[in-house]
């Protein structure tokens, strides 16, 4: 029954990302959280983790490459499981979570008393090919106490992984990586300031 659900799940993704822009997706890449990220501390607070925003060209479930400094374009017939925001944020949540030294975290609408938030702004999310190859994912993320609106800390996250070409199947794995990298520096940061 499981496998008949995930199969359904995938068929649905297909044809939404197929949908999107009359375009044909032969294959789906999943960006996943690290199933044992390393910390050094833990929190007793709860946490959410709201959709990060992203201007619309990164907004999107397509791979994105950058060929030159100027221009965006994306990989053909291949996409993400979903928009790179909402891949982003279940990337940080499930870190959190894969940590087991954080009491609670969750998403928006799950009834959680939150103490603190994640409110985060996608700046890159993409292959670069110019100059070298490589997998960027950048991320602008400010630490918010729920309880009065305030910034407590900001920081910006750029993370680079050197990839040996340019093909799809080395690109994902490039950004797979990442943007495990750069959640395990988000919570680790987190953590680290409340």
């Amino acid at each position: 029954m499981r496998g008949l659900a995930s199969v359904l799940a995938l068929l649905g993704v297909l044809v939404v990302a197929g949908c999107g822009g009359g375009e044909k997706v032969s294959a789906i890449y999943e960006l996943s959280a690290m199933s044992s990220p390393p910390v050094s501390r833990g929190t007793r607070a709860q946490i959410l983790v709201p959709e990060p925003r992203a201007l619309e060209a990164l907004n999107t479930s397509k791979i994105a490459v950058k060929p030159t400094e100027l221009t965006l374009s994306y990989y053909p017939e291949v996409a993400y499981q979903d928009v790179a925001p909402r891949v982003l944020q279940r990337v940080l949540l499930d870190t959190f979570q894969n940590t087991g030294r954080v009491d609670a975290v969750g998403l928006p609408g799950q009834s959680l008393l939150i103490n603190y938030q994640i409110v985060t702004e996608v700046r890159a999310f993409q292959v670069e090919t110019y100059g070298s190859d490589r997998a960027r994912v950048e991320v602008s993320v400010k630490l918010l106490n729920d309880s009065n609106g305030r910034v407590m800390s900001s920081r910006i996250f750029d993370t680079v992984v050197p990839i040996s070409n340019d093909q799809v199947e080395t690109a994902a794995a490039g950004m797979n990586q990442a943007v495990q990298r750069l959640a395990v520096d988000v919570v680790n940061w987190t953590l680290a300031q409340i």
